[in-house]
């Protein structure tokens, strides 16, 4: 009877230990070094709340390395798991070109460099708009002409401070619809965004 206990109590042990739950399928957004902590948390739960889906976030150094955008989607797309819906890099790269978008892969590629400023409410927000703008670009939606929305096209960083922060109502429906197609589900904010990212 001891011996059939402690049989029992070692497969229970194995399969408790051994067990691994499925990660929640979600939008990651990877810092390869280009913005703070507090930065990088604001940008998350401004996204979570926008797009209704859960955002996470991680810090991944290795992804520093590459400064062209090319290396660095390869990089990423080593490092993006099963459950990255889409996975949004935000990177420093020597070059002007602020966003690059790999639909077949979900990747999106923000470059911080271009966007710097001494402002830095001013740069958070353009950190922000970039991410937003890359979570739409990856699901394929194309830019729409509607003055409000963060899709919409822009020639300068002047254009691109005036601009909306979020997507206009028929492009919410479309993100909805598309990240649904995909697997993921709509939550509520799994953090209040704080005043400031309004």
């Amino acid at each position: 009877m001891r011996k059939i206990i402690l049989f029992l109590s070692g497969l229970l042990f194995l399969t408790t230990g051994c067990a691994t739950t499925a990660q929640e399928k979600a939008i990651n957004i990877v810092n390869a070094g280009a913005v703070n902590a507090e930065l990088l948390e604001r940008v998350r739960a401004f996204a979570e709340k926008e797009l209704h889906v859960r955002v996470r976030t991680e810090e991944n150094q290795s992804l520093a390395g590459p400064k062209d955008f090319q290396t660095l989607e390869k990089a990423a797309e080593k490092a993006k798991s099963e459950s990255d819906i889409t996975f949004i890099v935000l990177a420093d790269l020597p070059h002007d070109e602020h966003l690059k978008v790999y639909p077949e892969s979900g990747i999106g590629i923000v470059n911080a460099h271009p966007l710097q400023t001494d402002d830095a409410e001013k740069f958070a927000r353009r950190i922000q708009r970039m991410v937003m703008r890359a979570a739409a670009f990856c699901f394929e939606l194309p830019p729409t002409p509607d003055p409000f929305c963060v899709t919409r096209d822009y020639r300068s960083l002047e254009d691109l401070d005036r601009m909306g922060i979020n997507y206009s109502p028929p492009w919410q429906k479309r993100y909805a619809d598309e990240a649904a197609k995909r697997g993921l589900k709509p939550v509520q904010p799994s953090v209040a965004t704080p005043p400031f990212a309004k």
